[in-house]
């Protein structure tokens, strides 16, 4: 059984969908896969959207923390991470994304996947344009 139904491609990015009841711990495992299937497809950007899924109440800093430091050694900064979830499971401290700058991960958490896209061109468009130093 592929544990990653609902992942799929589209040009350069991954999309992964999961959805229905899990514990927020087989979550992550969840998603740690799709990040290092990304990877290793050569995906430059991935965008996993979580609003489908139930089972678990919103998670605290220990865990955000532990699930970030996890993503963030799974891609090893190799792609761009967005996460698209349900209001009530974005830390308005915006923890996770604290970790993930820690971590050297590049990251985004919103609530709808336009902006989650929005996002990624908008990262893509930076990563595009040649630096200062490199047309000085």
């Amino acid at each position: 059984m592929d544990l990653l139904t609902g992942f799929e491609v589209v040009g350069d990015r991954g999309f992964y969908r999961p959805s229905g009841p899990v514990s927020a711990g087989q979550l992550a495992d969840l998603i740690t896969a799709a990040l290092q299937r990304a990877r290793s497809a050569g995906l430059c950007g991935v965008l996993v959207d979580v609003t489908a899924v139930t089972g678990f109440e919103p998670p605290g800093p220990a865990f955000r923390r532990w699930a970030v430091q996890r993503w963030a050694t799974a891609l090893g900064g190799a792609l761009r991470v967005v996460l698209v979830a349900r209001p009530e499971h974005i830390c308005p401290d915006r923890t996770g994304l604290l970790v993930a700058a820690e971590e050297g991960l590049r990251a985004h958490i919103c609530a709808t996947e336009a902006e989650a896209v929005a996002w990624l061109d908008a990262v893509a468009t930076r990563a595009d344009e040649p630096s200062a130093a490199s047309t000085a």
